[in-house]
């Protein structure tokens, strides 16, 4: 008898989280290993194993991407598995961004989930056919545009983080004036440089320092 795929959920919902919990449970192949309410919550439990993580795009979004970095470096065994996503190209390609290696859409059928699941737990990534065309429309528009992303605009924590690093604090430094991890910071910092399209802190430096990046 083949072994079960255990599976996480993870939604900022309680209701959601039994309801999803509940059904799961009733399906066979599949082991239930416990319910998150966030990323940080998925972190503090560090559960062993590979997994596939059920993770909802909404709570995703509230984590950020900085603590969905974090979490794929510290729990680099979950394989993210998006549901409850709006048929939207934008929630589509944000799966993406988090590193998710699939999405379900909230018209998804059960045994679309229980497929999704099982080929992710597989290390297969899995998409819909309307996933794809998403995915291929943005490609075509990235390449439209030269391969260059558009610029995002930084959070509050982001732009601390810059104006930080253009006085010339390291990394270490800034997460002991921040009360942050170094490996956070790291991540900010990386995030950083992808969002404003830069290659090195002192591309960074430069930007601010021109008062350009605004």
């Amino acid at each position: 008898m083949a072994e079960a795929t255990p599976v996480g959920i993870v939604h900022a919902s309680r209701l959601i989280r039994e309801e999803t919990r509940d059904l799961l449970t009733r399906q066979p192949g599949i082991r239930v290993v416990g319910t998150f309410r966030s990323a940080r919550d998925v972190l503090q439990q560090a559960p062993t194993g590979t997994h596939v993580l059920l993770f909802d795009l909404s709570t995703a979004r509230q984590d950020g991407p900085v603590l969905m970095m974090e979490l794929h470096q510290r729990v680099p065994h979950a394989r993210i598995l998006m549901f409850n996503v709006v048929d939207d190209d934008q929630a589509i390609i944000d799966c993406v961004h988090v590193g998710a290696s699939g999405c379900i859409l909230q018209d998804a059928s059960l045994e679309d989930l229980l497929a999704a699941i099982r080929s992710v737990a597989q290390g297969t990534p899995y998409s819909s056919a309307r996933v794809i065309t998403s995915l291929f429309a943005y490609v075509a528009s990235l390449q439209a545009r030269g391969d260059r992303p558009r610029p995002f605009p930084l959070t509050k924590r982001e732009e601390q983080i810059f104006q930080m690093l253009a006085e010339g604090f390291s990394n270490k430094e800034i997460a002991q004036q921040l009360s942050l991890r170094p490996q956070t910071v790291k991540n900010y910092v990386h995030l950083i440089l992808q969002k404003l399209d830069l290659r090195s802190r002192l591309e960074a430096i430069k930007l601010l320092r021109s008062g350009k990046h605004q």
